[in-house]
């Protein structure tokens, strides 16, 4: 018996088990602590979000955490806050909420992905008695959560199987999968020294939202940067109003990934675990109080503002996750024929890459500010996409989202920096050949550009003392341009018998035929099993019976066939398939 050369790779891929789609309402009543005239605007983002995977469910758990604007409807002092009428205020509230999302499959040592989107924020005020103290109003969130579960598998597979003298019949299937080399985490600490344009009281509230996040694979390594944006609500120490100051610190890491090189895929994930505020209090400096004496008053009297708690220190906590994968194409063996020989299988299941593609669009549209601009100092930019309509057709994928614009401005009259936010939906397809509906989809969209066309503001537009009185926003709209890019991938999952190994017996067969060998004038036929597909349906089209293509494939359930499967059929000329 001559040797045999079996030709192996290991592949670690990670499988789609299960993706869906919900929605879930969070209602809650909230109190303001003098009369409301009405909502002006609210900023809302989930953070904290925990998943636990249990036998066929995930169950998520989070917190909505939001920041009401709203105008007070009267003149009064509650808590040492003046709240005068016609102003708006600040009001944060956190909510928890938690859903379960149905995923047949899922086991508790599964991978869980979660997309959470506020999709709608609406107000109803509960005030019976006009003169009711606290004014309550009931908040209904509709949030919407996307799920997807994968688990991560690693099979060793036999590539090719040759030998020198003896004739084996070497069945393939080709694959492009992306295989796992490596993932792994890293803690970040971002600390900086913060001033504040007024004196402090306290911290009321911190936000924070990862941006720009950019990465560059070299050798066994992903370094990783981007922007750590904080928006800080504080107490001014002698008004006791709420004020908002907004501050962005670039960060860098690095995470180790052997195997990793430039070319491949990096996915990553940054959460802000931990932000901390601590404000640098003059009075409680050992070295001035060491130092107190009376030329020190005296300097205190003459530059107040030296000593004013106006400033702090921070330091924030990132974890920064990273998963590093390639796009392998590659031909499996799925049988060997020949004499002398045991083969032995594994059913693999695994993500085939359809294909993948990236298109640009542009989000035209005209937008207003309330007052006269000078210029657009900066614009912060975030894009969420909604999954629940987010689509594969045939061919082609529909991806429907919401660009978010912070946009910081100059005003022209007063040079004093503003700020306005806006909302615009767009909708993209994207060319895939070979997508289907009920494919999986990776979606990666970003923003490349945003430009504004000013208008032409009158040379006397800022002549009246209040000139934002007079001033209307329709008749000067500024055309504003944002270039988006959308990076698509598709993927089907399949499931299929592969060849892990190949032992050498010895013993010639004698008893049975070989299930791939096919009779004279049939030619043998991969067919993947699709949806609705029966053994009687894939008879009727390749001229064979349920009999031929069970003993084709032994161990076949033919209640029980798997989409994505593959099975051999003897095809007789002219059948339909």
């Amino acid at each position: 018996m001559s040797d045999i050369d079996v030709v192996k790779k290991l592949l670690k891929v990670e499988n789609v088990v299960g993706e869906d789609t919900i929605q879930t309402t969070v209602v809650n009543d909230i109190e303001f602590p003098v009369k409301a005239k009405k909502i002006w605007d609210t900023e809302a983002e989930v953070e904290d979000v925990t998943v636990n995977p249990i036998e066929d469910k995930v169950i998520i758990e989070g917190i909505i955490h939001k920041q009401i604007f709203w105008v007070a409807d009267e003149n009064r002092t509650v808590d040492g806050v003046t709240y005068q009428k016609g102003e708006v205020f600040e009001k944060s509230v956190d909510e928890k909420f938690s859903a379960f999302v149905d995923i047949p499959g899922t086991t508790g040592d599964m991978n869980v992905q979660v997309h959470p989107r506020i999709e709608f924020i609406d107000y109803d005020d509960l005030r019976d008695d006009p003169y009711a103290i606290p004014d309550t109003w009931r908040q209904t969130v509709i949030l919407e959560l996307f799920v997807k579960v994968t688990e991560t598998v690693q099979i060793e597979v036999v590539t090719d199987v040759t030998s020198p003298d003896q004739q084996l019949d070497v069945i393939k299937e080709l694959l492009k999968v992306q295989s796992v080399v490596g993932e792994d985490e890293n803690q970040v600490f971002v600390e900086a020294d913060l001033t504040f344009p007024r004196e402090i009281k306290k911290i009321k509230d911190v936000t924070t939202r990862v941006r720009d996040v950019t990465t560059k694979i070299i050798p066994d390594k992903v370094i990783i940067e981007g922007v750590l944006h904080k928006q800080i609500y504080y107490v001014e120490k002698d008004t006791g109003q709420v004020f908002e100051m907004s501050v962005d610190e670039n960060f860098d890491a690095f995470v180790e990934i052997p195997g990793a090189e430039d070319g491949m895929n990096a996915q990553v994930h940054v959460d802000v675990e931990d932000v901390d505020i601590n404000i640098e209090d003059k009075k409680h400096d050992k070295k001035h109080d060491k130092d107190h004496d009376k030329d020190h008053d005296k300097d205190h009297d003459k530059h107040p503002s030296k000593h004013k708690r106006s400033k702090a220190k921070q330091r924030a906590i990132l974890a920064v996750f990273v998963k590093v994968t390639e796009d392998l194409q590659i031909e499996v063996v799925t049988d060997v024929v020949g004499e002398g020989i045991e083969v032995e299988k594994d059913l693999l299941k695994v993500e085939s890459v359809v294909g993948e593609n990236e298109r640009q669009t542009s989000v035209k549209r005209d937008i207003t500010f309330p007052v006269p601009v000078k210029k657009i100092v900066e614009t912060k930019t975030d894009i969420e996409i909604n999954r629940k309509e987010t689509e594969a057709i045939r061919d082609k994928v529909i991806i429907e989202g919401n660009l978010h614009k912070q946009v910081f401005y100059v005003d022209l009259c007063d040079d004093s920096v503003k700020e306005e936010s806006f909302d615009e939906n767009f909708s993209v397809f994207v060319d895939i050949p070979g997508a289907e509906p009920d494919m999986n989809l990776q979606v990666h969209p970003r923003v490349e550009d945003v430009l504004f066309d000013e208008p032409n503001y009158p040379s006397d537009i800022c002549k009246n003392d209040h000139p934002s009185q007079d001033f209307d926003p329709d008749d000067f709209p500024w055309k504003q341009t944002a270039i988006i890019a959308v990076f698509v991938k598709v993927t089907e999952s399949v499931q299929l018998d592969v060849v892990t190994d190949v032992i050498e017996t010895g013993v010639t067969p004698t008893t049975t035929v070989s299930p791939t060998e096919c009779p004279p004038g049939t030619t043998l036929t991969f067919v993947k099993i699709k949806p609705g597909d029966t053994l009687f349906k894939i008879a009727q089209q390749f001229n064979t019976s349920v009999e031929a293509i069970e003993e084709l494939n032994p161990g076949i359930d033919p209640l029980n066939l798997q989409i994505g499967q593959t099975i051999k059929v003897c095809s007789i000329s002219g059948a339909k398939g």
